[in-house]
């Protein structure tokens, strides 16, 4: 008896996975897994964003279509890694990348997927794009031919820390000029402009607005006064907050997330005046998408009035866990009562951004800021310290400023910077250079010449 009971008690449990596989199967049971539906989105975007588009977009695909849709999120670390994994995703599967929507990191990254052939257009309800002005304060807020939306809009400025400004006595930063004065060396906090797309972006604002050599002559300042260059961009704001540091380069969206968690108005956001811009964070659909009616349904979504309250109605509302403290691209619902104080379509444009150069020099400023800022920052700053202590003499802080490459050199350089070999052997002679400038000017010496790179390889 027993032995027959063991026996029926094993062929139960043998036959339960096949069991419970042709459960899987079955089409007619909506709490199945054969009938939910996958979107794959590749993004930058923080943990919050995410929860609550996956939260909204399930409930709003149910109720417009009665379908049962979750959102497989792919995090590849970044908007360069972000287009790195792209590239490496359509060089092995040409027509099936195994990801349907390329959602967050401004711009720049999309015209770079345009020209590698990469985006399809998608075809959004007349009455949803309506809503939409097509640019604002000079820039694109989507494209023409439909291949890629803005869905936020960022704005990029200046967080500092008004207590420790106080205390410490320095001067209330309110251009981008401010953050190379001397008095903020070792008070400045900064991400990586190669890991995070907005920290680049504010790097290229002010190349592109105060030009190029004088923009370099800067931000060879900034980079002297940065304690030390972290990974993300969501840190500065953090370290600004903690009194870790005493101001910041930041998106609009992370100073806005530590202003209501510090709560208090020692924090102070600022867009220096005439010197920076509003971009779209955008969205757009991949050629051979596994699922190319949700990526739709998706940017439908998004673009929507309810998918853009997502972006800045408050906690606990509409069942929303997160604040998110973003820009509608939707002109109309500034008028709402919960909107953002800030009203990006009426700013003036204080000059004009170009995104199409942002995006093609996108690599070449990275690592241009890699060798000669990032990497060697704590030789850099010595150097600076060294030129400040003996009185800042105006030659000496032009040589340790000095742009490596011109306007016209970069423009050869584009020419072969997808040599793989080429751009090696040049970033290493940019990094040796780097470091004998820097120790030579913080040992009190003339820096030796530096070789230009070769652009015949």
């Amino acid at each position: 008896m027993m032995r027959t009971f063991s026996g029926l008690l094993f062929v139960a449990i043998a036959a339960l996975p096949y069991l419970v596989m042709l459960g899987s199967f079955r089409s007619d049971d909506p709490a199945t897994p054969a009938s939910t539906e996958t979107l794959a989105i590749l993004s930058p975007h923080r943990r919050e964003v995410r929860q609550e588009y996956s939260r909204a977009f399930s409930t709003w695909m149910r109720e417009q279509t009665g379908r049962n849709v979750t959102i497989q999120w792919l995090d590849a670390g970044g908007t360069a890694k972000m287009l790195k994994d792209l590239e490496s995703r359509y060089a092995a599967m040409p027509d099936r990348p195994g990801v349907d929507l390329l959602f967050g990191g401004g711009i720049a990254p999309y015209l770079t997927a345009i020209d590698q052939g990469w985006l399809t257009p998608v075809t959004i309800p007349p009455d949803v794009l309506s809503a939409i002005p097509p640019t604002c304060a000079g820039s694109a807020v989507y494209d023409p031919s439909n291949r890629w939306f803005g869905v936020a809009l960022s704005s990029f400025g200046i967080l500092y820390n008004r207590v420790i400004i106080d205390r410490m006595g320095l001067p209330t930063p309110v251009t981008w000029e401010d953050l190379g004065r001397p008095e903020y060396r070792t008070w400045l906090a900064s991400g990586d402009p190669r890991a995070s797309g907005a920290v680049h972006m504010c790097y290229e604002i002010i190349l592109q607005a105060l030009g190029f050599e004088r923009g370099w002559n800067l931000l060879t300042r900034i980079s002297a006064n940065v304690r030390t260059f972290s990974e993300g961009g969501g840190t500065t704001p953090r370290e600004v907050a903690n009194g870790e540091a005493a101001a910041g380069m930041v998106i609009d969206q992370y100073a806005q997330t530590v202003m209501d968690s510090v709560g208090s108005d020692a924090l102070v956001f600022i867009l220096p005046p005439h010197a920076t811009m509003i971009g779209a964070d955008s969205i757009g659909a991949l050629r051979g998408g596994p699922a190319p009616d949700l990526a739709a349904h998706f940017i439908t979504f998004a673009l929507s009035e309810t998918g853009q309250r997502i972006l800045f109605q408050p906690a606990g509302t509409n069942g929303q866990r997160f604040a998110l403290y973003r820009l509608p691209v939707r002109r109309d619902l500034y008028d709402q009562p919960v909107a953002p104080r800030m009203r990006p379509y009426d700013l003036e444009a204080g000059f004009v951004y170009n995104d199409a150069l942002g995006s093609r020099r996108w690599r070449l400023i990275n690592d241009l800021l890699g060798c000669w800022m990032i990497e060697p920052q704590t030789d850099l700053a010595a150097a600076w310290h060294a030129i400040l202590d003996a009185g800042a003499d105006p030659d000496r802080v032009a040589a340790l400023c000095r742009p490596p490459v011109t306007v016209a050199g970069m423009e050869t350089l584009l020419n072969q910077w997808n040599d793989s070999r080429f751009r090696l052997e040049t970033m290493n002679a940019w990094s040796e250079a780097a470091r004998r400038r820097y120790r030579a000017l913080a040992a009190g010496k003339q820096p030796p010449p530096e070789p230009a790179p070769n652009p015949q390889g």
